[in-house]
């Protein structure tokens, strides 16, 4: 259900300081990624296969009897390849509090068992089931478990690469992440002191109303310096206490409807997206209309993403253009945090802009 809301008094400066929790356990050097993710077991299986066909070719034929060896050897490495992995997921966290040579001497350590004590039940099989598809049961455990041991040692390395890979691409955007919302608090805290300085001349104790509630809004603000991420109710808030500070300089010249999704309120989106588009509508727009205007927020679901819609009447003939900081900084952020899932748009005619932002489920 969609609820539809005017602002005519200051928004409640109360609110909950957010739950910082300690990201030290993030910061620990995980070794082994998640194996359980399709493109990981697809690599694993494929490179099995692989290590299946060129050891074939040591008793290659051109007869049913060698397709028939082919067949009975993949499937007892794929058998053993999906128990590998299976082991390795269930493991996971265990290995990962071990540093790397114990956590791979351990793997290596379980792997061979495991593979000799399989390879050898399965020889049993084909001995008492007499398919005569293993000529000496022993050589072949050894060779199995030679072959397992040097695929599983690639394999960790390939995986360890990619993991750090992984880690380092999400460090750097996790650090380009936070210096632009270093420049996004700066860039808001000005335009509100601009907004708050032309309030003292003319209305003192509004003024001083407004710095209360920019304390508060800046109280949340550097109290979430490590968080990226807020629920879209806390962006919500923000926008509350904004337009409560700006409201006391343009009084009811400043109106603002929106209509939200319920089923939205607890999505996370990254911070600071929605306060900048509804700061740009005021500035940009109100602030520059002898009679004020309405500000309209729509969140709704739309194909699987989160769309949100900021649209402000303007006076094309007296709004100045800004640098469009607010603006890059949203499209920056959204292509780090979710690549070309997420998009920021603008469309503007002579009577109104119109910013639209989607985000993915």
């Amino acid at each position: 259900m969609h609820e539809e809301k005017v602002i005519n008094k200051s928004a409640d400066k109360t609110g909950d300081t957010p739950n910082i929790k300690s990201e030290a356990a993030n910061n620990n050097q995980r070794w082994l990624m998640d194996l359980s993710q399709p493109l990981a077991v697809f690599t694993v299986v494929v490179i099995t296969q692989m290590v299946v066909l060129v050891y074939s070719l040591s008793f290659i034929g051109f007869d049913l009897h060698y397709l028939n060896q082919l067949a009975v050897l993949s499937f007892m490495a794929q058998i053993l390849a999906i128990i590998l992995v299976l082991k390795l997921v269930l493991l996971r966290p265990y290995l990962n509090r071990l540093s790397a040579q114990t956590g791979v001497a351990l793997v290596l350590l379980v792997t061979s068992v495991l593979t000799v004590a399989m390879t050898g039940f399965l020889v049993w099989v084909d001995r008492v089931l007499m398919f005569n598809y293993v000529d000496d049961g022993l050589l072949t455990v050894v060779k199995v478990w030679v072959a397992t041991i040097l695929t599983m040692v690639l394999l960790l390395r390939y995986f360890y690469v990619q993991n750090q890979w992984q880690q380092q691409i999400k460090a750097l955007a996790e650090a380009q992440m936070n210096a632009f919302q270093a420049r996004m608090k700066p860039h808001f805290l000005y335009n509100s002191l601009n907004s708050i300085a032309s309030l003292i001349a003319i209305d003192p104790p509004a003024a001083e109303q407004a710095v209360m509630d920019l304390s508060g809004l800046f109280r949340k603000a550097f109290t979430q310096r490590r968080q990226n991420m807020t629920r879209l109710t806390k962006e919500l808030e923000w926008v509350n206490q904004y337009l409560a500070i700006e409201r006391l300089r343009l009084s009811d010249r400043l109106q603002y409807k929106q209509q939200v999704d319920d089923g939205l309120l607890e999505q996370r989106i990254p911070l600071l997206t929605i306060q900048p588009l509804i700061e740009n509508a005021v500035i940009h727009g109100i602030a520059h209309l002898a009679d004020g205007g309405c500000i309209n927020l729509t969140i709704e679901r739309y194909n699987q993403h989160m769309k949100i819609t900021v649209q402000n009447p303007v006076n094309s003939k007296r709004v100045k253009s800004g640098c469009g900081t607010a603006l890059d900084n949203i499209k920056t952020r959204l292509a780090l945090h979710y690549g070309q899932d997420a998009a920021l748009s603008i469309s503007q005619s002579d009577a109104y802009f119109e910013a639209q932002v989607m985000i993915p489920l």
